[in-house]
């Protein structure tokens, strides 16, 4: 391990060069850093704490002081200098991190090669790293800058283009707000999928699914082809399988309305190419049933096996 300012380098070979006062980070497996936290010990220091997310393969040098000031005579501030020469990467596999879904082999961040000064007095703000991020699918690569994150990890929050980013290989499309930490990759906004547009301020995604607890779920109708009625769900959870191209959600609190609020669900709907289907409580405004299967149409549905009962009556018939 050297431990030059607020930067901790982990290597299997350095080397030392007195003439140039720097070593060459030969083989690095990786780079912690230090952030301040805004507090101060009893002695007047700044308190710090390990950045959440470490930088691997990592080649460069660490310039450690002017050539001419070995002994350290005078200050030159911008001392130690990181210079990293070639591509580097942040992941984001550990198991504090959704439970380790994003794997590394296409899920991380190419961290382009960078300079960092000053790394004994280095402020928070200069944690910024350039680089390409690889969401294993889930959006189209993008170019991007890493820095410290709330929960001191390194991230981003990312505003898509007015039209959105496709998802999943073009299966949905999503507006506005991306954020990677450590807390995962997640987004603020709206997602479109079928006829249905889910609006929550926390996705979550992950490379095979998405999973929210949405403020609204909507399905616009679809009259002709495959048939779909009208929709709308408030504070309702939703999953979507994209590789298996389907989408449920499940009314929590509240029931889900349907056919323009004539009827209301409480259960789930799973929305697929091929049309709605569901389960659960069907309630109208006299009756109501219950079945495990419900294929809904435009203006009407079906269910092949189901209890029916006239709100004003005991009896199942």
């Amino acid at each position: 391990i050297i431990r030059a300012g607020k930067f901790d380098f982990y290597g299997k070979e350095f080397a030392f060069e007195y003439d140039n006062f720097k070593i060459d980070l030969i083989n690095v497996d990786s780079l912690k850093m230090w952030a301040t936290t805004g507090k101060k010990d009893e002695y007047g220091n700044n308190i710090l704490t390990p950045v959440r997310t470490v930088i691997e393969k990592i080649q460069g040098n660490l310039l450690i002081d002017n050539p001419f000031n070995k002994s350290g005579k005078k200050d030159y501030p911008e001392f130690p200098v990181l210079n990293s020469f070639k591509e580097s990467f942040v992941f984001y596999d550990k198991k504090n991190v959704q439970n380790g879904v994003y794997k590394r082999d296409n899920f991380y961040f190419k961290v382009y090669p960078f300079k960092i000064d000053s790394l004994d007095n280095m402020t928070n703000e200069q944690l910024r790293f350039n680089g390409l991020f690889a969401s294993a699918g889930v959006f189209p690569d993008f170019e991007e800058t890493l820095i410290l994150q709330p929960d001191y990890s390194l991230g981003f929050i990312r505003k898509t283009p007015p039209d959105g980013y496709a998802m999943y290989g073009g299966k949905g499309t999503f507006y506005n707000n991306i954020n990677l930490s450590n807390k995962g990759l997640r987004g603020d906004g709206k997602l479109e999928y079928i006829t249905s547009t889910t609006y929550s301020n926390d996705f979550v995604f992950h490379p095979d699914s998405m999973f929210t607890r949405a403020q609204a779920f909507d399905i616009a109708e679809q009259q002709t082809g495959v048939e779909f009625p009208p929709v709308r769900g408030d504070d309702v959870s939703v999953r979507w399988y994209p590789k298996n191209d389907y989408m449920n959600t499940f009314s929590i609190d509240k029931p889900i309305t349907m056919y323009e609020n004539k009827s209301n669900l409480s259960g789930k709907l799973r929305l697929a190419p091929n049309g709605l289907t569901g389960k659960g409580l069907f309630s109208f405004d006299k009756a109501e049933m219950t079945a495990d299967l419900y294929k809904f149409k435009h203006v009407e549905f079906e269910s092949d096996t189901a209890a029916f009962r006239l709100k004003d009556e005991v009896s199942t018939h």
